[in-house]
């Protein structure tokens, strides 16, 4: 069996980075492979090489990134936060055929106290963009869905899923 390198992923980070695009979450999970790995002299040449390229260009935010990829797919993002102090996301999206999706992290490495305050964070958010949308958030459950059909249930089920940020796992 051969051994993994991570250096084809090295690599790859490299190249996004010197386009501007590796967003902080992909910054932080090599990162956190590379100091979980002893690296061979090649291995740390190119992790000299991303830090240095990282150091030198401005990259792309982790909403930004996620937008590039929806709408190349067709898609919208409606609503998107990533948090910069922990690997931590919630996001709404409306693809191409007009369906919704919800997708959440909380990151597993942060303290209850802190998944309790991003939670509460996305919510607050999640009812100023309801205002926004002019819709009106259901209080009774909905289920969680890999597709919604109206904005009004995504966004419901979205709120309700940090309604228990301790079972909310990344």
């Amino acid at each position: 069996m051969e051994q993994y390198s991570i250096l084809q992923d090295l690599n790859e980070c490299i190249e996004y980075a010197q386009k501007g695009q590796l967003n902080l979450y992909w910054q932080r999970k090599i990162e956190k492979e590379c100091a979980g790995m002893n690296l061979s002299s090649e291995e740390q040449a190119a992790a000299l090489a991303l830090r240095n390229t990282l150091n030198g260009i401005a990259q792309w935010s982790d909403e930004e990134a996620i937008c590039w990829e929806v709408e190349k797919a067709g898609g919208k993002v409606l609503f998107c936060k990533y948090f910069a102090e922990h690997d931590s996301f919630a996001e709404l999206i409306q693809d191409c055929f007009g369906k919704y999706s919800i997708a959440f992290i909380l990151d597993c490495e942060i303290t209850a106290e802190q998944r309790k305050a991003a939670a509460q964070q996305v919510q607050q958010l999640l009812i100023q963009c309801a205002e926004d949308w002019k819709i009106e958030l259901s209080k009774a459950p909905v289920p969680e869905n890999a597709k919604y059909e109206s904005l009004e249930q995504a966004a419901s089920a979205l709120m309700q899923a940090f309604d228990r940020p301790e079972e909310i796992r990344g």
